[in-house]
């Protein structure tokens, strides 16, 4: 029997499609993204990890067994204390306190994709919470394992793709993919399909927020 996490990642194979050859990810591949595009998502990123992390804090709330708030948790930590060090990294060497950009205003996108996914951590089941994490998990080490393959040698990118390409990463996405696909198992079909709703949206939200950060895409109007 197939598994459900192998049933919405092929409904989402256009949407990988389109991820894997948008210009920021290109560019992150070769080498010439434009550093004002890296900065301008890595302060997204802060912003969004700390939205992330409070999603999976609610999916340890909400977890039916230990083992399932344990890895919730671990990932929430994992989301603030290892990825903050990473962002840090960057940050500093653009010139920028990483303090500061945690304080910064989040663009539309990323405030979009925080609330979808805190509205159906509050809102949804268990499983639904579980498929919306999924994407940030499994497309970025998706990503940043195609990059590595044909990394541009000397890139100033390569730490944020060893980080995504990291067999620890794809280890946790794997165990996120059984959770999910545990719960697919103990749902009905109107929740299975709400869970792959859920994580049809955050894949696409993972778009915009590539997207937004490569175009620089703002508030339109503001006070």
């Amino acid at each position: 029997m197939t598994r459900f996490t192998d049933q919405i990642w092929d409904r989402a194979s256009n949407l990988r499609h389109a991820v894997h050859t948008h210009p920021f990810n290109t560019g992150l591949r070769d080498g010439t993204l434009p550093r004002e595009a890296f900065a301008r998502y890595m302060i997204q990123d802060t912003l969004y990890l700390q939205g992330y992390a409070r999603v999976l804090a609610l999916g340890a709330a909400k977890a039916p067994g230990a083992d399932e708030v344990l890895e919730f948790s671990r990932a929430a930590e994992v989301a603030i204390v290892v990825e903050r060090q990473l962002h840090a990294s960057y940050l500093t060497r653009f010139g920028i306190d990483p303090r500061s950009a945690e304080g910064a205003t989040p663009t539309p996108a990323c405030e979009a994709y925080v609330n979808f996914m805190l509205a159906t951590a509050i809102t949804g089941s268990f499983g639904e919470l579980a498929a919306a994490v999924l994407p940030c998990f499994w497309l970025y080490h998706d990503v940043g394992t195609a990059i590595a393959r044909q990394s541009a040698p000397n890139n100033f990118y390569q730490a944020w793709i060893d980080t995504y390409a990291d067999p620890g990463f794809a280890d946790a996405t794997n165990r996120m993919r059984v959770i999910v696909d545990a719960a697919a198992e103990a749902a009905g079909e109107p929740e299975r399909e709400k869970m792959a709703v859920a994580f049809l949206r955050c894949a696409q939200h993972e778009w915009i927020f590539w997207d937004a950060a490569w175009s620089g895409a703002d508030w339109p109007v503001r006070p």
